[in-house]
């Protein structure tokens, strides 16, 4: 057993692991060879300190990784899907250069990661030398949630450091979130439409909310006492975050509509549906967001979330605090509201304007 180099001029290791059972690997080179042999050593030379009570046992990486999987099932299915992806991509980066434990993914192994992730890779919808580079948005939840992963583990004590902490996020140069003028939304709402429509877009405009909250909301989410509308998890409805979770004061248009709603009621369980009385559908529901935009000649983007960004937008305009908007949003963090800020400086230009004349004789 050892290192022995085949007549095609490979090397071939031949070797017992740390458990006893032999393991045969071939390579090109002779350095990539020896740093494998070497590695089995180790590992061979840890299960005997783990064994003698010398040293604490080793954590197998697949096994951390669907541990820590299991963190993320009170996750709406989307979002659980991106964290699948993410670390399935992430057990092939292991498997590829021969990570078992936790405890191998070094900060050295982690900047390689980061390379492989990062570079330009051949575009598969083309025949061509054309190449692809993943958006830094993209990266940066890989990193996330990759860092977040490793923590995790560091505070379960299978590992003494987080390999991930050198590593940072891209700088993503964030749009101002688009919203409705004024103008667009009378243009908008002068149109004709169903009933159900009309009240489903006032809603995501006097509300701020999601698609799937409004889609999902129900008549026991309704607080007609106390004017609010509750956003919570349910067992067939998973909010984004656990901070999406909130109530939030429908203001006298808003509760007029759901009262309306109420008193002639298209669905035993859902406030606002589908002309006939289903559940509201995104894509269908975009759809004729599109049309009815189109028809009222506003030329730029509509999409239903558009309205979440000019409840935030407007309420800027209106001097409501960025902590009070965050709170009505259900966002994380009031960095991830303050975003919405930067459009209030377009509602100050009349304001600037008494300056015109300060210095004129």
């Amino acid at each position: 057993m050892g290192i022995n180099q085949k007549k095609n001029g490979r090397y071939l290791v031949d070797e017992r692991d740390e458990f006893g059972s032999r393991v045969q690997r071939t390579f090109s080179r002779l350095s990539d060879a020896k740093a494998f042999k070497a590695t089995l050593t180790v590992r061979k030379n840890d299960r005997k300190l783990v064994v003698n009570g010398l040293k604490q046992s080793r954590y197998p990486f697949n096994q951390s990784v669907d541990d820590y999987e299991l963190t993320k099932v009170d996750l709406r299915p989307s979002s659980q899907q991106r964290y699948k992806f993410v670390f399935s991509q992430v057990r092939k980066f292991a498997q590829a250069i021969g990570i078992q434990f936790i405890d191998e993914f070094t900060p050295d192994v982690a900047t390689l990661f980061y390379n492989e992730l990062t570079k330009e890779k051949d575009d598969p919808r083309y025949d061509d030398e054309r190449k692809i580079k993943v958006k830094p948005k993209t990266v940066n939840f890989f990193l996330t949630a990759i860092r977040a992963f490793f923590q995790h583990e560091f505070v379960k004590g299978h590992i003494t450091r987080n390999p991930m902490l050198h590593i940072k996020n891209l700088k993503v140069e964030k749009r101002k979130p688009e919203y409705f003028t004024v103008e667009e939304l009378k243009s908008f709402f002068s149109q004709l439409m169903h009933d159900s429509y009309r009240s489903a877009f006032m809603a995501f405009l006097f509300s701020g909310l999601r698609f799937a909250e409004l889609a999902n909301l129900t008549w026991d989410d309704i607080d007609f006492s106390r004017c609010l509308m509750v956003i919570r998890s349910r067992d067939d409805f998973k909010t984004k975050t656990h901070n999406s979770e909130r109530a939030i004061p429908m203001n006298s248009i808003l509760l007029g509509i759901v009262r309306d709603r109420f008193d002639n009621k298209q669905s035993s369980k859902y406030v606002f549906t589908s002309p006939n009385g289903c559940q509201l559908r995104e894509r269908r529901t975009l759809q004729i967001c599109k049309e009815i935009a189109s028809s009222a000649g506003i030329t730029s983007n509509a999409y239903l979330h558009k309205f979440r960004h000019t409840y935030a937008t407007m309420l800027i305009h209106k001097g409501v605090s960025i902590q009070n908007i965050k709170e009505l949003l259900g966002h994380w963090s009031v960095i991830e509201t303050e975003r919405y800020a930067h459009n209030k400086s377009d509602h100050l230009f009349p304001d600037v304007q008494k300056l015109d004349n300060l210095l004129s004789a």
